[in-house]
């Protein structure tokens, strides 16, 4: 009975870590979508405002 209950929690452990790991890569994924939207030109142009800001050329937009 000791190694029934222990491949069941071996099984069980396995489909949770395999469900996670899907959940995580579905996510970044996802958050790549969202945040891979600049094109060449948007990313030059937000280099050069990031180094405005850490040149203190500018201060960064704060609510």
């Amino acid at each position: 009975m000791e190694q029934v209950t222990n491949a069941l929690t071996t099984a069980l452990a396995a489909i949770f870590l395999s469900a996670m790991v899907i959940e995580v890569r579905r996510r970044q994924r996802q958050l790549q979508e969202l945040y891979n939207v600049l094109d060449a030109q948007d990313k030059q142009i937000v280099m050069e405002l990031d180094r405005m800001v850490e040149l203190g050329e500018i201060q960064p937009y704060a609510d």
